[in-house]
């Protein structure tokens, strides 16, 4: 099954997506952790997001 949204749970990744000019869905929180996330429509543009997210992430 794909999975077409992206549940985002760190606040780095939130702001690096926010300021590649990602917009979220809405904002939960995790029944079980009780952990903030944001949902995110998961897309090219995203998923290219999240590689550049990734590699600046082992650059460090």
């Amino acid at each position: 099954m794909k999975n077409d949204y992206l549940y985002c749970y760190s606040p780095s990744m939130f702001h690096f997506l926010r300021s590649r000019g990602h917009r979220y869905i809405c904002v939960g929180i995790n029944e079980k952790t009780g952990g903030k996330f944001w949902l995110f429509a998961k897309n090219d543009e995203v998923s290219r997001s999240l590689d550049m997210y990734d590699e600046s992430k082992q650059t460090k």
